[in-house]
């Protein structure tokens, strides 16, 4: 099995700041600082075996301060030699198309045989769509017809679409990606939602879980999924799997470490549902059911979290994080793993610790490891006709 190092950048304490609107004074640290360490973080990830470094797309709050991800990711390929990068995930509907399959030719070609593992998504945030003056009722139909523009625009040399959001006249992309007709072939999509996740499997695009569901939620959804690819013609898909990681011997560390993951569930529900999102969801078409997801009308506290205290997160032992990594595999036919070492208040120091930890310890034997493809998660008629009847499979 490969496996992939998420580097991020939280600026988790300032949500006091920014949650109590007062704008009138700086973050506690400074966002530099913030960055500063996340290349910091980032440096060891080549030098410890890991086979790809991923980064994501967030803007507006301290909630994964990214930007552009492929910016990072060119830095990275310029800071690296060997591994390959990937995306966790590019939002389709805030990008122009045909500038998108532009700055993903032009990585392929600096990356240099090495490999782009595109990740996408179609954005939840009320405060991010509304930065872009996007409609978030429009988002599901512009990724839909984001995916086929970037797969016409690969695919020919000239091309033009014509639809409800983009309108494309005959245009050709340079320069040519070094792998053209090749890149947009293994796209995972990340999705939470019944509808999104239908969308996905009838694009064809594969799975990309995110560090939200439990083993049982991943193992039937690949079952679903793989359903309605089956229905389609198309074989089955294996998925790609970002986990949080805090690896320890130290029982104290550990404790720590399950107490970094739920603060990551409090700050991405401040950032999703809560800072600046009044009535986030509701009644919001196509988000409808995230107002239950987040829990948007409930009282949260920062220890609480909200879903990412799952039986799939990565803290504990080496052997016992080892062997959850297994029961995944063998549960939902994963094959590539992400681990997302730094979330909540923890330290860049303390993510390294971990991180390292891991490679020394467990990485060697993941690489080891095989990745079939299990009969439970091919999907079948019957689960297909069962899910139809009852409007749709849990699921971004």
């Amino acid at each position: 099995m490969q496996v992939g190092a998420m580097v991020g950048s939280y600026n988790h304490r300032d949500w006091d700041r920014l949650l109590s609107g007062e704008y009138n004074r700086p973050p506690t640290k400074s966002d530099v600082e913030i960055i500063d360490g996340a290349i910091w973080l980032g440096d060891h990830v080549e030098r410890l075996g890991f086979d790809s470094i991923l980064t994501t797309e967030h803007y507006g709050s301290a909630y994964s301060m990214g930007s552009n991800p492929l910016q990072w990711l060119a830095f990275w390929a310029g800071r690296t030699e060997r591994i390959d990068v990937g995306s966790a995930v590019i939002v389709a509907p805030w990008w122009q198309p045909v500038k998108l399959a532009h700055e993903i030719a032009m990585l392929d070609n600096l990356l240099q045989g090495r490999k782009f593992n595109i990740g996408m998504g179609r954005g939840v945030a009320a405060h991010e769509y509304a930065g872009f003056g996007i409609p978030r009722e429009e988002s599901r139909g512009r990724f839909k017809e984001m995916i086929e523009i970037l797969r016409g625009l690969d695919e020919n040399e000239f091309f033009e679409y014509h639809g409800q959001y983009y309108d494309v006249p005959l245009t050709s992309v340079r320069p040519q990606a070094r792998h053209k007709g090749e890149l947009f072939k293994n796209i995972k999509a990340a999705f939470n939602t019944p509808t999104s996740m239908e969308q996905a499997a009838e694009l064809g695009l594969g799975q990309f879980f995110v560090a939200a569901e439990t083993i049982d939620q991943m193992t039937t959804q690949v079952a679903k999924f793989n359903a309605i690819r089956a229905s389609k013609g198309m074989e089955p898909n294996q998925p790609s799997t970002m986990l949080y990681l805090h690896c320890s011997t130290d029982p104290e560390e550990l404790e720590r470490g399950h107490k970094y993951v739920a603060q990551q569930g409090w700050a991405a529900r401040n950032h999703y549902a809560v800072w600046n999102n009044p009535g986030a969801f509701e009644n919001v078409k196509g988000y409808e059911d995230y107002a239950k997801f987040f829990g948007q009308n409930e009282v949260v506290t920062e220890d609480d979290g909200v879903g990412f205290t799952q039986s799939s997160e990565l803290v504990g032992t080496p052997e016992q994080i080892f062997e959850k990594i297994k029961l995944l595999q063998e549960k939902t036919s994963m094959e590539y793993l992400i681990v997302h070492p730094i979330h909540g208040e923890k330290t860049h120091a303390e993510a390294a610790k971990s991180l390292t930890l891991f490679a020394e310890e467990v990485l060697p034997a993941v690489h080891a490891m095989p990745t079939p493809l299990h009969d439970i998660n091919r999907g079948s008629e019957e689960m297909l006709n069962v899910e139809t009847a009852m409007g749709g499979a849990a699921g971004r």
